[in-house]
This record gives C-alpha cells, structure tokens and sequence, in this order.
C-alpha cells in the first residue's frame, strides 16, 4: 500500500514539473532576440510582413527583416502548418519557441512544427503609406510553389493568367518611382499593359533603387497576376521574386 501511495507521489512530481516550468518560462519581446543568440527562448510580437518564396516561409515582426528577428517554416514543414501560412499568420501576435540563431547576418528561429507557435491575438489590417493594401494572395508566393516548375509567360500574355502564379518575362521599358511605390513598365503605355510594382515598404529590401536596378534590363518576374484598373500586375516584394537575365 504505501509503495502504491510512493509511486502515485513520484508520478505526480514529474507531471507537475513540466508544467511548474512552463508557468515560470521567460516570454521576451522580438526585440530582445539578440541578447539571446543561440538560445531557446519564447518570443512574442505581431507579425506584420510575411513572404513565402517557395522554399521557405518568412514571419516578420519588422518591414526590414534584414535587420530584425525572423520565423522561419521551411518547405519541408509547409503540409504541418495552416495552409498559407503567409496568410494565416499576417496581422497576428504570437508567441513562438525555438533557439535564437544568425544566417547571413539575420536573425531567425526555425519552425519544425505548428506547436512552437501560438497565435494570441490579431491586428488591423495596415496601411502602406496611404497606399490601399492589396490582398494578401495577390502580394505572396502560394505556399509549397516550387518556382523552377512554374511556367514561363511573355508580358504581352500577362492578361490571359490573372490569378494565376507565373514567370513573367520581358524587357523593363520605363521606370517610375513616385516615393510610394516604384513601378516597372514593359510597354510605354503602362495604362493598359503589363507592371510589376514595389511598395515603398519593400525598397529596403532591395541592393539599390529598384528604377535603377531593372531599367533597360531582361528580367524574369515571380508572383500571382491580378487585374488592377483593367490592366495586368504583379506585386514584387522581394528581390527573390526578380531575376535579371541580361
């Protein structure tokens, strides 16, 4: 009788362990991810930017993930998460655990699994510098794309795949930055033909003045068609979704 009472105690201890430690776990702000570098820790903050390149799935707390804490989902996790994950996570606080780690000067924590991340609340949607926000679907790259399989469109065909996730190739014509959004035309008349646009939130992302960069240059664009005043486009977020072939 009492080895019974002893083992039920002992059985007791160890559950209630787990929890005391859980209970007393550090919640820092993404802000403070640096001071914790190779660390486990439990992160909160919103996500405000979000940008799926196929091959991995980009959470932002900050519009320069450059410089700030990123969650990262690799390809291989996407089928344990929410579809679009972009989408699903964008405008949320979460609190999510995982060790603090460098990648090209970046800071990120891996997500192998929807248990590491917790959703805590939701935000408004934002504005982009008094720029209507376009939809989410429009703006990302659906999530398990593997952009080498996508097919390859000329501009001239960009009206024929609206919703539709394509390579769009063609030579930038002209090139219009107006401080809120920088515009890549393929046609002079950039009214009725085909555009990819950076918002001004994004230009930091990039090596240089996006007008400068692809003007006069043979590029290949990545991302989803939409229709915008009766003509075609693609919201360019990163430079990942640009390459340049001469």
């Amino acid at each position: 009788m009492k080895k019974s009472y002893w083992l039920l105690a002992v059985l007791i201890i160890l559950l209630a362990c787990p929890l005391a430690a859980q209970a007393q776990e550090k919640v820092i702000s993404w802000e403070e991810a640096g001071n914790y570098l190779g660390q486990e820790v439990v992160v909160e903050g919103t996500i405000v930017r979000t940008f799926n390149s196929g091959r991995a799935c980009f959470l932002n707390f900050h519009p320069d993930y450059q410089q700030y804490l990123s969650l990262v989902i690799l390809a291989a996790d996407f089928l344990k998460f929410p579809p679009q994950p972009e989408q699903y996570f964008l405008n949320k606080k979460v609190r999510a655990r995982g060790r603090v780690l460098l990648y090209r000067g970046r800071l990120e924590i891996i997500l192998n699994s929807p248990a590491q991340i917790t959703v805590t609340g939701e935000q408004p949607g934002n504005e982009k510098q008094g720029i209507k926000e376009v939809p989410e679907t429009d703006r990302t790259i659906p999530s398990g794309v593997r952009t080498e399989k996508v097919k390859e469109i000329s501009w001239e065909e960009a009206a024929a795949y609206y919703g539709q996730t394509v390579w769009v190739r063609g030579t930038v014509v002209a090139a219009n930055n107006t401080g809120k959004a920088c515009f890549l035309n393929f046609h002079r008349n950039w009214k009725r033909y085909f555009t990819a646009v950076i918002f001004a939130s994004d230009f930091d992302r990039f090596p240089g003045p996006p007008e400068k960069l692809y003007l006069n240059r043979e590029v290949r664009i990545f991302g989803r068609v939409r229709e915008y005043q009766g003509k075609p486009e693609i919201i360019v977020e990163s430079p990942e979704q640009i390459e340049i072939i001469r």
